[in-house]
């Protein structure tokens, strides 16, 4: 589990205990927290451009404060001891480079017995270990959540419902979690108009373990997704105009089936934290098969703690199934194709400094030693003839609670 000082603001700010300021009264009440991050990050190289998922804009050399930057707020409205509702709106850049606010929670909340909790509305996807407060940074031991897995798949919220279940088990508490609905986001693709993935008939299950200070999470999800994009249109008309149109419907991320599979564990005691996660993406067409992981171990002592994180992403190789000719006026068609299908990984080695100076503020520092691929990793924005040279990254944030 997260130290208790971290797991008290990441609970008022998560899904499973935010909702209520009076648990025991029959009487309405309400709570307002809020949360946000001031940073600033910069790369050693113009080659290629460091995003957080769903930016547009990012950091090269010239550094940027849009990466990390957010700020966030929630009200939680308890109705009566059965019935509640949670409201979370969050401010960061958007896919189209602006610092935009969006709506990420909105759902009420029912509780037949106190073991057994049924939530319709908008609500936060819980593929990853730290879903429930992912943007919370001051919850967080990291700089930022570590992209190799967090890039995976850019679904943050879905609309629908869940049930989940708590029982006591082994000396801890077991919690089984299912879900049901579908979900749009949008990615970027162009300044003018981004792109989006759909999902729907998404479903999900999940199981999280606690016991002392030991927490475990894992389960799938899986749905119908679909990809639109401006650039995409463009090279599907060119290779149906060239006798390719095959290959553009093989390739087209319409209503396919794709399948998110993760499991991670945190152990935080003693001075010591280690976390880790391993996450997969299985599916067809341009969304191709992934995964990632990333272990982090870190040391407590006093308001101080340096941590250490390796992590890894590798895409699997799909462009033998996709064969375009790379000659004549075919090449860019031929790249287009290899850049969506082809092979992609990248391994990062990272070094960070927490520094909890107030009660509700943290300062941290964070270098990464990143090595991608010659197709860009995942950064994005790969100028042409970049071979996959190493690429330091340089960041620090102040993460506070309000």
């Amino acid at each position: 589990m997260l130290h208790p000082k971290y797991r008290a603001c990441a609970l008022a700010l998560s899904l499973a205990a935010a909702c209520s300021a009076h648990a025991g009264d029959d009487t309405f009440s309400y709570r307002f927290s809020g949360f946000g991050t001031a940073g600033y990050t910069r790369t050693t190289s113009d080659d290629v451009l460091l995003v957080n998922p769903g930016q547009f804009k990012g950091a090269q050399r010239g550094g940027s404060g849009l990466v990390d930057s957010r700020v966030g707020g929630q009200l939680d409205l308890t109705f009566n001891h059965s019935l509640s509702a949670t409201v979370q709106g969050l401010a960061q850049q958007d896919a189209k480079g602006r610092f935009a606010p969006q709506l990420e929670w909105a759902f009420v909340r029912y509780k037949p017995t106190d073991n057994v909790s049924v939530r319709v509305g908008r609500l936060g996807w819980p593929a990853y270990l730290v879903s429930d407060y992912r943007y919370v940074g001051y919850a967080n031991p990291w700089l930022r959540a570590p992209i190799e897995v967090y890039n995976l798949a850019s679904l943050d919220y879905f609309e629908g419902a869940d049930a989940s279940w708590t029982h006591g088990a082994g000396g801890g508490f077991l919690t089984l979690q299912v879900l049901g609905g579908h979900a749009s986001s949008a990615l970027p693709d162009t300044a003018e108009r981004s792109a989006r993935i759909k999902v729907n008939q998404l479903v999900g299950a999940y199981a999280t373990y606690e016991i002392g200070n030991l927490r475990l999470r894992g389960g799938l999800s899986t749905g119908k997704a679909s990809y639109n994009s401006t650039s995409l249109d463009m090279l599907y008309g060119g290779l149906a105009m060239t006798g390719f149109g095959d290959v553009a419907t093989r390739l087209d991320a319409d209503n396919r089936r794709a399948t998110f599979i993760s499991v991670g564990g945190t152990y935080d005691a003693h001075n010591i934290l280690a976390t880790g996660e391993y996450a997969k993406l299985r599916s067809s067409g341009l969304l191709g098969s992934a995964n990632g992981w990333y272990g982090t171990l870190g040391y407590r002592h006093g308001n101080v703690m340096p941590y250490v994180t390796y992590a890894g992403y590798s895409k699997r190789d799909d462009s033998a199934q996709y064969p375009v000719p790379a000659v004549g006026p075919l090449l860019p068609l031929a790249m287009g194709v290899a850049g969506l299908a082809g092979g992609n990984g990248q391994h990062t080695a990272s070094i960070g400094l927490r520094w909890d100076v107030h009660s509700n503020v943290a300062i941290k520092a964070q270098f990464d030693h990143v090595r991608p691929a010659a197709a860009g990793g995942d950064f994005v924005h790969i100028a042409p003839g970049f071979t996959g040279h190493p690429v330091n990254v340089v960041s620090a944030v102040v993460d506070f609670l309000f």
